[in-house]
């Protein structure tokens, strides 16, 4: 059984995702550990999180993905990504497990592979123009540290 963490936060839904999760299901017996880096509020990419103000008569859009004001909000917001997240792959059967980790991904995934072994790890992030993590070259930087193949998302928004 091949083994998979997935780390993601305002790219947890993303469509991209979700296919490359069910190519991975399709091609045989696997399991999931989804880790959520608690992003803080004022790191949230104001675009991905609602910042820019649609058309008028909108303001429901702009009231539902308003930028987190608090740290304790942003943690809410991803503790309920991940929840939908662990729900939707346990729908299909898979077996999985996850948590909300260090607002540092490194340090999550650290944390993860301390208490799990894993086969590969998939970093999901936001588009290259507005991505911290692919700034910071998280995937490469998650490959040299850990010693696992990394697959990297970047979605579309």
């Amino acid at each position: 059984m091949r083994r998979y963490l997935v780390v993601a936060n305002q790219a947890l839904q993303a469509d991209e995702l979700r296919e490359e999760l069910r190519k991975r299901i399709s091609a045989g017996r696997c399991s999931f550990f989804v880790i959520v880096p608690s992003t803080q509020a004022a790191h949230y990419d104001p675009v991905a999180a609602g910042g820019v103000l649609p058309q008028p008569g909108m303001w429901w859009w702009a009231t539902y993905y308003a930028r987190p004001v608090t740290d304790e909000e942003a943690a809410a917001r991803a503790r309920e990504r991940l929840r939908l997240m662990l729900d939707d792959l346990a729908s299909m059967g898979v077996p999985v497990e996850g948590d909300l980790g260090s607002s540092s991904p490194l340090e999550a995934i650290a944390k993860a592979c301390a208490d799990h072994q894993f086969d590969e790890i998939i970093v999901t992030t936001l588009p290259r123009h507005v991505s911290r993590w692919l700034r910071a070259d998280l995937p490469h930087q998650v490959e040299r540290r850990f010693r696992l193949p990394v697959t990297t998302i970047i979605t579309s928004y």
